[in-house]
């Protein structure tokens, strides 16, 4: 008998934050203790016991779970009877009218499969269409765009909610986990090589104040603000894409720029390993187990990327070139998005 529940929710736009919060009413409603708390660097908090039903509401990022959510599962003290279910909140998007659902690939059951691992009993995973929010990509979703989707979700993760605190299962989402494991090749990649040149394709333009907000929001702690007069925001490899410096900036001074992705393109593709097995070990090092080749290119990509993105963001400091990046970004002209009537209070006081 479930007596009590712990929602956490990894957020940057407040998409997951919203269906944590419709979870938890339902759960307050039928006079269940519920407790919200959102997943960041720090260690969550709680104690689990048979009584208690765990809920993990988190972006796909890949068609995956986010890096955040995998290593703060590893953390998670053992179940001791404690039950789960995951909600992974998926890019919905409306064209002409027409609602388009998103697709959460392996990101609700990779996690359940994790949390299954630390003792906990899986009683549900559905996958829940909310706006689109990569806005490093695309324009945001219109107020009224966003509003439809948005109630489209609510009374799904309502249903949802009452089943399982009525101790009942609900298993959604077999095609996309299916869709989503023929795709693991990509999820794979996103999360140990795109995310993280992801992460240096972001840059303050000439708006930014050195207000330090955005580092402030970080879930990751992954933006430093750096300089000596005039403090900027840099974004480390922790980044986890969640877009809440970009969309929650009063400047709409966080952009993404292509030009750097351009010269990322390129930085991978210098063949650094191949020039070393050829020139230096000449065939020496074949005979290990592991495609060192791999390794090495992998090392070098990071390691370019990094220095690369340390004389840019060098340069980003003249405010002729940070405007000029700035007018040569598709996100400098498109709308940002943010769940409605979600705000940053709201978030960080969980």
């Amino acid at each position: 008998m479930i007596e009590k529940s712990f929602v956490f929710y990894m957020t940057g736009t407040g998409n997951s934050y919203k269906v944590a919060m419709w979870f938890a009413e339902v759960a307050r409603s039928m006079g269940m203790q519920t407790g919200v708390q959102q997943i960041k660097t720090e260690k969550l908090c709680f104690g689990p016991d048979e009584k208690t039903l765990c809920v993990f509401t988190l972006p796909t990022h890949g068609f995956t779970a986010p890096w955040l959510v995998i290593k703060q599962i590893f953390q998670l003290p053992r179940a001791n009877g404690a039950s789960a279910v995951v909600l992974p909140t998926r890019a919905g998007t409306r064209v002409k009218g027409i609602a388009l659902p998103g697709m959460e690939g392996t990101a609700g059951y990779l996690t359940a499969f994790l949390l299954f691992l630390k003792g906990y009993k899986i009683k549900g995973v559905m996958g829940i269409d909310m706006p689109s929010n990569w806005t490093a990509v695309h324009w945001g979703l219109s107020k009224e765009n966003a509003e439809f989707i948005i109630s489209e979700a609510e009374p799904k993760v309502n249903s949802f909610a009452k089943t399982v605190l009525l101790g009942q299962v609900y298993f959604g989402g077999f095609i996309p986990l299916v869709l989503g494991l023929l795709l693991a090749s990509v999820s794979f990649m996103y999360l140990i090589m795109a995310q993280l040149i992801l992460s240096k394709l972001f840059f303050a333009s000439d708006k930014c104040v050195g207000c330090g907000l955005c580092s402030n929001i970080c879930p990751t702690k992954a933006i430093k603000m750096t300089g000596k007069i005039k403090k900027r925001p840099y974004w480390s490899y922790s980044c986890d894409s969640c877009m809440a410096c970009m969309n929650y900036c009063p400047h709409k001074a966080i952009e993404a720029s292509p030009i750097l992705a351009i010269v990322f393109y390129y930085l991978t593709t210098v063949p650094a390993a191949a020039y070393l097995q050829g020139h230096l070990f000449n065939g020496h090092l074949d005979w290990l187990p592991i495609n060192w080749v791999g390794i090495v290119q992998y090392v070098f990509v990071l390691i370019a990327v990094y220095l690369a993105y340390i004389l840019i963001h060098q340069v980003m400091r003249w405010r002729l070139f940070s405007m000029i990046f700035s007018r040569l970004s598709h996100t400098h002209y498109l709308r940002r998005y943010h769940a409605p009537d979600v705000t940053l209070k709201d978030i960080n006081n969980r």
